[in-house]
């Protein structure tokens, strides 16, 4: 929660947090400290979300392979949504020590838990990069984190209209695109080696306000149109 919730002391301390969460991590996910013997992915949910909120993006898709995908690939599994919650051996049950719970009664476990897709919202707003900051979008943020991944691409809709964005990375180069409902104003956070873009098919010399030279960052506010925008940068 710490890191979820930007409380942490300082840059350092989100980062031991982040690396001793996986000290609780097994083959198949991580286990519940406050749940022994018990794989919970709501808690997980948190988890991923947290390393994403501490920069370490492929830790989050590592947690997100080791326990959604070993579910949706499980053949005994729905294979297409998520179980409440399971054993560190692989048994689909849940609550296994915990008194007053299921008490052993794994026929209650839930395959469609709704809970448990944690990573939904956080493929979103942290792979693909795109979260609201005002109520009905009026204000985003489009901030990708790359990981291991070489593309993601994704959206949604709310009262002002449809948003949508994607990235693809090739080499030291990737492109960003983005489409947004007209009248709202976004801020634009990446990574970039250099102080200019590609935007649109034009290049683009940033401000000293737009570009950091020391933390390599590019920061650019845009106003949506309703069209789609593209821009190219070198990292």
């Amino acid at each position: 929660m710490a890191l979820l919730f930007g409380a942490a002391a300082s840059s350092s301390a989100e980062q031991s947090i982040s690396q001793q969460l996986t000290t609780n991590w097994g083959p198949l996910g991580a286990i519940s400290p406050e749940l022994p013997n018990n794989h919970v992915p709501f808690i997980e949910s948190f988890e991923i979300k947290a390393h994403f909120a501490a920069a370490q993006p492929t830790r989050a898709l590592d947690l997100i392979r080791r326990s959604w995908g070993w579910y949706i690939n499980n053949p005994l599994g729905t294979e297409s949504t998520m179980v409440e919650g399971y054993l560190p051996d692989g048994t689909f049950g849940y609550r296994a020590t915990a008194p007053g719970g299921y008490e052993g009664d794994y026929s209650f476990t839930s395959h469609s838990h709704g809970w448990s897709t944690g990573p939904v919202h956080a493929l979103s707003t942290y792979v693909v990069g795109l979260s609201l900051t005002a109520p009905g979008g009026s204000t985003w943020q489009l901030a990708p984190q790359f990981g291991d991944l070489s593309s993601a691409e994704g959206g949604f809709t709310t009262p002002l209209g449809p948003f949508s964005s994607g990235w693809n990375l090739t080499g030291s180069e990737y492109t960003l695109w983005y489409t947004v409902p007209t009248g709202t104003t976004g801020t634009i956070v990446t990574p970039g080696s250099q102080p200019s873009v590609v935007m649109d098919g034009k290049t683009t010399t940033l401000g000293s306000g737009e570009y950091d030279i020391g933390s390599k960052e590019i920061t650019l506010t845009v106003q949506g149109d309703g069209k789609r925008h593209e821009l190219t940068i070198s990292l």
